[in-house]
């Protein structure tokens, strides 16, 4: 069963990416483990990604972009990328907002200290 339609997987690449960027930035310029042991780094995570998103979803709106992916994929260009791309069922543009509200909740939760 596919999770994603169309270039939709690539959320789940920025958020890999997100995740083994900021393990290492905090593991490395704090102490070993620093990661695991706070809340608010994994929130830190999800906004990052959140970024990475966004930029990804700014750019899908771009038409050569778009004449990108269709000759990569060999198809006809798509003009209505944010309605085609879905990852969970969900279309692409609104994973941005989903990532930030995630991580704003997470940095939240540990000063909040629940």
């Amino acid at each position: 069963m596919m999770i994603w339609s169309g270039v939709g997987f690539f959320i789940a690449v920025f958020i890999s990416l997100a995740y083994l960027f900021c393990k290492w930035l905090f593991d490395t310029f704090w102490a070993v483990g620093y990661y695991s042991a706070h809340s608010w780094t994994l929130g830190v995570t999800f906004i990052l990604a959140a970024v990475l998103s966004l930029a990804f979803v700014y750019a899908l709106k771009k038409e050569a972009v778009l004449l990108f992916i269709a000759r990569v994929t060999d198809s006809r260009p798509m003009y209505q990328a944010e309605i085609s791309h879905k990852f969970f069922f969900v279309p692409v543009r609104y994973w941005p907002l989903i990532l930030f509200l995630t991580g704003a909740g997470f940095c939240i939760r540990e000063v909040s200290g629940y």
